[in-house]
């Protein structure tokens, strides 16, 4: 537990703030839990839901005992059991446009504070690769799809920084330091007693009166050196049953606090916190809190005794103005930045606080248009279409149930207790007796038919295109049918591109909320990159090193922007399709595009046809082997020349091919990095091009008309006549 968290009255400041923050709006926040609740368990298929404002939670028909919840909220002894089917559109409606908005991820781009200063523009192309690294550690993919999730049943999502260390990502060699005493010389003068001596003199006053002596001083040493495990950069994403910000702010920028609420394992709690006996006592009294993230779910057993709730305050300074004058002035003598405060559970017992700015840690998206920050979900014009359609489809089923009548018969023209011996076949013939001269048909009664209306089938159809158009999720978004008679690709072309415009909205608002997420992650980055690093991309069938140096961020970034920021993403099938057209267009310059051999790899992969083979595939292959084997090794020097260290082979290389391969490498940014931090492998490379390059020009010296593969005509012109 921190120093300060000791002083029992500065304790009790900081859990009255945290006790206001959650009061704060807490109408609010009440009112919209209550959607975002409902919405969740319709995603989870839960779509028979009853309010109980006893309990304050939705009662689902899916709970066990639902029916005793239901009679005592009602005060009724007696609830009907009823129909429960759910044909779910909302979720498949839901995964749709999920599905089209995560069909690539958002490309961010860094740009230099000044395009003339060279340091800037290698920073900001430093910046772009750490993107892509941290896209990995991440798996940016699918942390991409669940804030699009959330965006969906809540309209606003929370993106979370923090560092993450482990062995399992490496280590790094660290020095260890610590002092040793040392006798230092040292002049001074016997008259003046200054120190400011030269070649026997005192500078003060003249004085050759010189006394020489010693006295300890501490150096630095070096003692060990050690492994520590390294740290990634890592990010997660909330949804808003789990954080509480303030409702009355428009934009991100003006939220002074954020409250997380997580349920951890006391075990967990304690190994994070090292505690003393009083709050080791504390932690075994708790439990988890009954709060908005629990929705429906009920804890028991081992859970709600091995578990608690862990409550995370991150304050701006503006909000120490809520603590009283000696308090406030601690935190803004201590915490200028802001602060980051850690409470468990019911108890709101403070047992860390930290100096951490809550935009370097948490960035804020939403779905859509809103006065304030909490945005709509997605997902609510859907939702009472999809209780209609629930009721259509019950109503069916029970319609077609009682469409076999009920049968009443007079007991005096028929014996029941006989009849009930018999199977009921076709053709059998049973004993019955007439009521006086009454014809038998009238000792029997039939009910009604029950007959579905002839307009159901036409409402439910209604539904499905209201569902479509209140969601934008329309079936060529993802490949049904268009809606004209021709069905021609053009016309399904127009077609998604503008069902596509009506998410361009909420595309916006994701990527400018992912742009600011990657913005922050990368910054948290580089605060934690302790040496340089590498990764590994792929080019082709073969791998090539990346590296991140640190001696690259030194320069001024002006800013972050996403690439293409206007367009929607483009799906494998949608790129398919460009491909297939433009190999159609049989156009010269775009054919040169196409069959070059970096992006036949591309087309084979959208194709999704490994089996084709790419032509010169093989060799670029080879290049890409030998220039792997070049970086870190030295070039050859004979005499004046420069020599590679692997040497071409004329007889199997395919010159040109490999020319095109080292030049496109040379000037991409592993190229220009080489040039840069390792200017020997550049050369290497660059001798290894002229060595290709002369043997192309002694071929084509030496080359004649025929074509390879086939023997010189020698036939002899016939004589004119």
């Amino acid at each position: 537990m921190t120093n300060l968290l000791k002083d029992e009255e500065f304790s009790g400041a900081l859990t009255e703030i945290l006790k206001a923050c959650e009061k704060e709006d807490h109408e609010l926040r009440a009112a919209k839990v209550k959607e975002w609740q409902k919405y969740e368990m319709f995603w989870h298929g839960f779509q028979h839901l009853f309010w109980s404002d006893r309990d304050e939670t939705w009662i689902s028909t899916g709970d066990a005992g639902w029916q005793d919840r239901i009679a005592a909220e009602l005060e009724d002894d007696d609830v009907e059991e009823f129909y429960d089917y759910v044909i779910d559109i909302f979720t498949s409606h839901g995964e749709s446009i999920i599905a089209a908005l995560s069909a690539q991820l958002p490309v961010v781009r860094f740009l230099p504070d000044d395009a003339d200063v060279e340091m800037d523009v290698l920073t900001a192309k430093t910046y772009n690769k750490i993107v892509d690294l941290l896209y990995r550690h991440n798996n940016a993919k699918l942390v991409f799809i669940k804030s699009l999730f959330y965006i969906y049943i809540a309209g606003i999502v929370f993106s979370y920084l923090y560092k993450d260390t482990s062995e399992d990502y490496g280590t790094n060699e660290v020095s260890k330091y610590g002092t040793e005493e040392v006798e230092e010389p040292f002049n001074t003068c016997g008259d003046c007693g200054s120190e400011d001596v030269v070649e026997g003199y005192c500078t003060a006053c003249g004085s050759d009166n010189i006394i020489q002596g010693t006295r300890p001083k501490t150096n630095p040493i070096k003692i060990d050196t050690v492994q520590e495990p390294k740290s990634r950069a890592k990010m997660d994403v909330f949804g808003p049953l789990h954080v509480k910000i303030p409702f009355l702010v428009r934009k991100p920028e003006e939220v002074n606090y954020l409250i997380l609420y997580t349920d951890q394992y006391k075990s967990e709690v304690k190994a994070a916190l090292d505690p003393d006996e009083e709050l080791e006592g504390i932690i075994e009294a708790e439990h988890v809190a009954d709060t908005d993230r629990t929705e429906h779910l009920e804890y028991t057993g081992d859970d709600a005794q091995d578990k608690l709730t862990v409550i995370r305050l991150w304050l701006t300074p503006d909000r120490y103005w809520m603590a009283p004058e000696d308090h406030r002035k601690t935190l803004f003598k201590n915490y200028p930045r802001g602060c980051h405060i850690e409470f468990i559970g019911n108890s709101r017992i403070p047992t860390i606080i930290e100096e951490e700015r809550l935009k370097d840690r948490w960035n804020i998206g939403v779905g859509g248009l809103s006065t304030f920050i909490h945005a709509d979900a997605r997902c609510r014009p859907i939702v009472p279409v999809q209780e209609l359609r629930n009721e259509l489809i019950n109503m069916t089923e029970d319609t077609i149930e009682h469409s076999i009548p009920t049968e009443f018969a007079d007991p005096s023209a028929l014996n029941f207790d006989q009849y009930g011996k018999f199977s009921a076949l076709p053709g059998n013939i049973y004993k019955a007796s007439m009521r006086g001269n009454q014809p038998l048909g009238n000792s029997f009664y039939s009910t009604t038919r029950a007959t579905l209306s002839k307009d159901a089938p036409t409402f439910q159809k209604s539904l499905d295109q209201d569902a479509q158009f209140v969601t934008g999720s329309f079936p060529s978004i993802y490949g049904g049918p268009s809606e004209g008679k021709s069905r021609t690709f053009s016309e399904y072309a127009a077609s998604r591109q503008m069902a596509l415009q009506r998410l361009t909205i909420v595309w916006t608002y994701v990527v400018d909320f992912w742009q600011r997420t990657m913005h922050s992650l990368v910054n948290l980055y580089t605060n934690i990159m302790v040496e340089d690093e590498r990764f590994v991309t792929r080019d082709g069938n073969n791998y090539m090193n990346v590296w991140i140096r640190r001696s690259e961020l030194k320069g001024k970034i002006g800013g972050v922007e996403p690439e293409s920021s206007d367009s929607f993403p483009v799906s494998l099938i949608q790129k398919r399709d460009m491909i297939e057209k433009f190999i159609e267009l049989n156009n010269d310059y775009i054919n040169s595009v196409l069959y070059t051999p970096r992006n036949a790899k591309v087309i084979q992969d959208t194709l999704a046809f490994d089996e084709l083979e790419i032509p010169g595939e093989g060799q670029r292959s080879k290049q890409i082997m030998e220039i792997s084997e070049m970086i870190g090794a030295d070039p050859i020097m004979q005499g004046q020349m420069i020599l590679p260290s692997v040497q071409i082979e004329p007889e199997i290389d395919d010159d040109e091919a490999h020319i095109d391969t080292l030049i496109g490498y040379l000037v991409q940014p592993e190229g220009l990095d080489l040039r840069k931090n390792d200017n020997k492998s550049y050369e290497n490379l660059k001798a290894h091009l002229r060595m290709h390059q002369m043997s192309l020009m002694q071929k084509t010296m030496t080359q004649t008309d025929t074509p390879p593969g086939e023997s010189p005509d020698t036939t002899a012109a016939e004589p004119e006549a």
